[in-house]
């Protein structure tokens, strides 16, 4: 048994054990470690955000003589303007920009991904059991949200099998969920048990 004499171990398992701390009580030892937390990512995000400026905008503006970048800088700029009461409105124009491009490319993801990667990923050969369960699995679940159809002996049974298939794949989503924080518990308890106190 060897203790690390490491002070970024020290300081990544005392950070550990603050935050597990409060599954006994919420203590001032907790506070502490969540608000040192909270406050470096905060200052890391500041800082990322001066390089990303500084390389994206400020550098080849100045360095490589590419003045268009005034227009983007400028439009940053305009949003800062809600802090002033007489020029808020001028927030508006960069934001309208903003939201209508982050809409686009959000709604083109969505649909290859969510609608075109299903459909594309339900139409395959149905040459085996795990085929056969994708399609009959996206059939019926699309089948239970179909409301105006009048429930009878074939769409009723279809519903009730489409309900079970999501109730599945919710249930394996939740576990996966827990699994990956289990997991990355695991691998706190072996950082402080075996690279801290050396068991």
């Amino acid at each position: 048994m060897k203790i690390s004499t490491d002070i970024g171990v020290w300081i990544g398992a005392l950070a550990a054990l603050g935050i597990y701390s409060v599954l006994i009580k919420d203590n001032p030892f907790y506070r502490f470690v969540e608000h040192v937390f909270v406050g470096a990512s905060a200052g890391i995000a500041v800082v990322v955000g001066v390089n990303t400026f500084k390389s994206t905008a400020w550098s080849p503006m100045t360095v490589e003589g590419d003045y268009l970048l005034i227009i983007p800088m400028i439009a940053g700029l305009l949003l800062y303007t809600r802090y002033f009461p007489n020029i808020a409105w001028l927030n508006r124009i960069p934001l309208s920009f903003l939201m209508g491009t982050s809409a686009g490319v959000a709604m083109r993801g969505a649909i290859e991904s969510q609608i075109v990667g299903q459909v594309s990923a339900t139409m395959i050969n149905l040459n085996s059991i795990d085929a056969w369960i994708v399609f009959i699995g996206t059939v019926t679940s699309l089948s239970y949200f179909f409301l105006t159809w009048k429930t009878g002996k074939v769409t009723g049974v279809t519903s009730k099998l489409g309900r079970y298939f999501m109730m599945a794949a919710f249930g394996a989503a939740f576990g996966n969920t827990v699994m990956g924080r289990v997991s990355a518990a695991i691998g706190r308890f072996q950082f402080i048990l075996n690279t801290w106190l050396g068991l």
